[in-house]
């Protein structure tokens, strides 16, 4: 990990405020890149993550180009080594929260244990750095919105249900149960203009349940999770905030 490095004209978000500031300019370093970007808060649900836009600087531009012109040539070994140099303009920086140390580490356990969905189901690990005094990861934007928001609540509860269900089994699949089943941890994103789910929060992942308890685990989640969901479409219409329907994206 990398200590964070400060300079003038750049501020740091308290990622334990309940009010995160709407933006704001962060400096950190990741590897051998010293990063510049824009941030403000993902959501109301997540204050402490931070959604990030990166300033590139001529020079970084150049030398991004560079680690990719020889990385096509056939040395992926690069991407591994240097992974800083390959992050999109976008990307997520989530602090660890006070005193929750196993949990971050739980997290970064299921990161790793569901590898193979990473940048499909779940957002891409890029790496780890020291932010704020404390460890962060190094996420992608999945973009899109949570289901607990009116811009993500616009799928009718039959074409979601498969999306929730084929996304939970995806992780069952590779003895990973999501413990933190709440709307707000279900995005609904566009994938080459189809419609998905993808799921984020780990820190309560659990890796103990038996093949029959995960086989089991994906459908009851699945119909927790739709029952939310219909109160959530009952309390938006009651406020005036609920949006029209659309179809499915297949």
């Amino acid at each position: 990990m990398e200590e964070l490095n400060e300079e003038p004209g750049f501020t740091e978000s308290n990622p334990n405020s309940p009010n995160c500031p709407p933006s704001a300019n962060i400096r950190f370093r990741f590897g051998s890149r010293s990063i510049q970007a824009t941030g403000s808060a993902s959501d109301y649900d997540h204050p402490h993550v931070i959604r990030l836009k990166i300033h590139r600087t001529p020079l970084a531009r150049v030398v991004q180009s560079l680690f990719w012109i020889v990385s096509r040539a056939g040395s992926a070994w690069l991407q591994y080594r240097f992974p800083e140099w390959f992050l999109p303009e976008r990307i997520v920086l989530k602090p660890q929260k006070n005193h929750w140390e196993d949990e971050f580490d739980q997290e970064v356990a299921a990161y790793h244990k569901l590898h193979r969905l990473q940048g499909i189901t779940i957002p891409r690990l890029y790496g780890l750095i020291e932010y704020n005094h404390t460890r962060a990861l190094i996420l992608s934007d999945v973009g899109g919105y949570t289901l607990a928001t009116p811009q993500g609540a616009v799928l009718d509860k039959q074409d979601l249900e498969p999306l929730l269900c084929h996304a939970l089994e995806s992780l069952t699949e590779l003895g990973v149960c999501h413990d933190d089943t709440k709307l707000d941890n279900f995005l609904l994103v566009s994938d080459e203009g189809k419609d998905k789910i993808m799921i984020v929060d780990f820190e309560t992942a659990d890796f103990e349940l038996s093949e029959e308890d995960l086989a089991w685990t994906a459908k009851t989640k699945t119909n927790w999770l739709m029952r939310q969901y219909q109160n959530h479409l009952d309390c938006m219409e009651y406020d005036g905030v609920l949006r029209p329907k659309r179809p499915l994206r297949t």
